[in-house]
């Protein structure tokens, strides 16, 4: 038999040796001194069962407000020569102007035609695209000073709409221009209606792309005289922003620089830009640190910088200045809903073939929903005032709905027909875009969804 080790403890030894045929009757002789017990190495100590990572938390929604001048991204830039392609029968070197009194202003752009009434404060880049746009092909001048069919003091987006051919085609035709300012609702913000002037605003968009024309969309000024109306003007100026945004045009944010600007950059009304006086006469292009105190000598700058990328991009194809934005993740489906990571954000779906099919009806009505949804997701972390509205073109009849927690009917927890307001709460929620149905019609169509916050609930 093996010799057994002197760890075995006494006990253990007697056990072992009774099996080996000694009598267990028999009085036992004196016992080996126990061993003291192995100890294990410290090199090798013992470890406890690892405890599972906890995932990290999902970021929330964030607040990125849009830059002056809307970036130029490969994205941009290709749907710009998308729409040049439209129409070979357009004049690059010529721009229309789309727009109401801030517009038809001698203060806009019309001292560019002058080079000794220009000084462009160190910006001798800009030289280039200012002298591209003097050629006098707008009609018989150049653009600078052209009087626009589709500008008048006391417009809104439906004069420039209406009539046959509307003032709009009227311009185009004239003077066959590769670029337009667009800037109305400072008038239409009377009307307090926001969903109408969205759909002529994208009215006003779409007839100029489908002629080759490149819309320059443009924020309107603050308002000092009214603060109700002032924030009208805000509200607007979300939605012009978000047809910029989702149709993939450039976007000057006007009301922006003028935030910035002593007395808002406005004149003594509240409501018109006012210009930059040198030796009793007004100097609009004087684009120094003195003359960008005012409203209309910064829009011009603004105006200049929007039209020299144009013309390096667009005209002469150089890369595009800015990196690819992010992706829009999802596909709008309940399976897969478009992820809102920051705000504001804005896009354009057709609730007749995008999106899903899943959910006909909502717990938080009685509507009959059984057309196509289009879906969003946002993660929230903190108490947050929200904003949605859903804009159709045409027929489109679409209404929104907010879910908690989950993308389905059951989880709903306010609907409308155009568009929400609330707080939301930290937490996961979802917004279903859906399609109105009557007599088993879905009514659905082109759909323009706009979400913006508050920074304070």
């Amino acid at each position: 038999m093996p010799a057994l080790r002197i760890l075995l403890s006494a006990p253990t030894l007697l056990i072992l040796l009774c099996l080996g045929s000694l009598s267990c009757s028999e009085e036992p002789g004196p016992l080996m001194p126990e061993a003291a017990p192995v100890l294990a190495s410290p090199s090798e100590p013992a470890t406890a069962p690892a405890e599972p990572e906890e995932e990290p938390a999902e970021p929330g929604v964030q607040l990125s407000p849009p830059p002056p001048l809307s970036p130029f991204t490969p994205e941009l830039v290709a749907n710009l020569q998308r729409i040049r392609q439209q129409s070979d029968r357009r004049q690059d070197d010529v721009f229309m102007k789309v727009g109401d009194s801030s517009t038809v202003s001698r203060g806009f752009l019309e001292c560019f035609s002058q080079p000794d009434q220009v000084d462009l404060g160190g910006r001798d880049d800009l030289e280039e695209t200012a002298a591209l746009f003097r050629r006098r092909h707008a009609g018989g001048r150049d653009s600078y000073r052209r009087t626009s069919r589709a500008a008048a003091e006391g417009w809104s987006a439906r004069q420039v709409l209406d009539g046959n051919p509307p003032p709009l085609l009227a311009e185009v035709r004239a003077i066959r221009p590769r670029f337009a300012f667009v800037m109305n609702g400072g008038n239409d913000v009377e009307g307090h209606d926001p969903y109408r002037y969205a759909q002529r605003m994208l009215r006003i968009v779409e007839l100029l792309e489908e002629n080759g024309v490149i819309a320059l969309m443009n924020s309107i000024p603050p308002r000092s005289d009214d603060a109700e109306m002032n924030r009208w003007v805000e509200r607007y100026n979300q939605i012009s922003w978000a047809i910029a945004r989702a149709r993939r045009l450039p976007y000057l944010d006007y009301h922006q620089v003028m935030m910035g600007l002593p007395r808002l950059g406005l004149a003594g009304d509240g409501v018109h830009p006012n210009i930059y006086a040198l030796e009793n006469r007004g100097r609009a292009c004087i684009l120094d640190e003195a003359g960008l105190q005012h409203g209309h000598n910064a829009r011009n700058l603004l105006a200049l910088q929007g039209l020299d990328q144009l013309r390096r991009t667009v005209l002469e194809e150089a890369p595009p200045p800015a990196p690819p934005g992010p992706n829009l993740e999802g596909d709008g489906t309940v399976a897969a809903p478009y992820e809102v990571r920051e705000l504001p954000f804005a896009h354009i779906s057709d609730t007749t073939t995008d999106g899903s099919q899943t959910i006909d009806g909502y717990a938080c009505g009685e509507q009959d929903e059984s057309g196509r949804e289009i879906v969003f997701r946002l993660v929230v972390t903190e108490p947050l005032a929200i904003s949605v509205l859903a804009v159709g073109r045409g027929d489109a009849d679409v209404d929104v709905h907010l879910l908690e927690g989950e993308a389905s009917g059951a989880a709903c927890r306010e609907r409308a027909d155009r568009g929400i307001e609330t707080t939301l709460s930290p937490g996961t929620w979802f917004v279903s875009v859906d399609t109105f149905s009557s007599d088993g019609v879905a009514h659905g169509g082109e759909t323009l969804v706009l979400f913006t916050a508050d920074s304070e609930p």
